[in-house]
């Protein structure tokens, strides 16, 4: 069973964010997949760090589309990316030297970050580029 579920209704309307978006659902599950099956510690964070690696690279799409369109909330979006990646790093750095409640913790993060970031305020830059011009 899958943690997070993908939906029509986390759609932004540019196909790269959307197709980024996508594959962020898809590296959490796998993430969550791997914690309830009880995989390896090594195989949990080596699925970790390539969500962290993948939402770095994703923050750095999104944010130089959000300036390359005049995006007015962009500096706001940045911190917020920023403090995102800032705890998706620490709970990687954490779950490296942590217990089973560390993995939890990271995955009851993980099923609200995504989710409550496109709905509060991915959504906010697809109504500005809706807009018209």
């Amino acid at each position: 069973m899958a943690l997070l579920n993908w939906n029509r209704g986390y759609l932004i309307g540019n196909a790269q964010i959307d197709s980024d978006h996508q594959h962020l659902f898809d590296l959490i599950n796998s993430f969550h997949y791997a914690f309830i099956q009880n995989r390896d510690r090594l195989g949990i964070l080596r699925i970790l760090n390539g969500l962290v690696q993948y939402a770095e690279e994703h923050f750095q799409r999104e944010e130089a589309m959000m300036a390359d369109r005049g995006y007015p909330e962009l500096e706001a979006h940045q911190r917020i990316h920023a403090g995102l990646f800032e705890t998706i790093f620490q709970l990687q750095t954490n779950l490296e030297a942590a217990s089973i409640k560390m993995e939890k913790e990271t995955v009851e993060f993980l099923r609200h970050w995504l989710t409550d970031h496109i709905a509060e305020h991915d959504t906010k830059f697809a109504r500005f580029l809706a807009a018209p011009a």
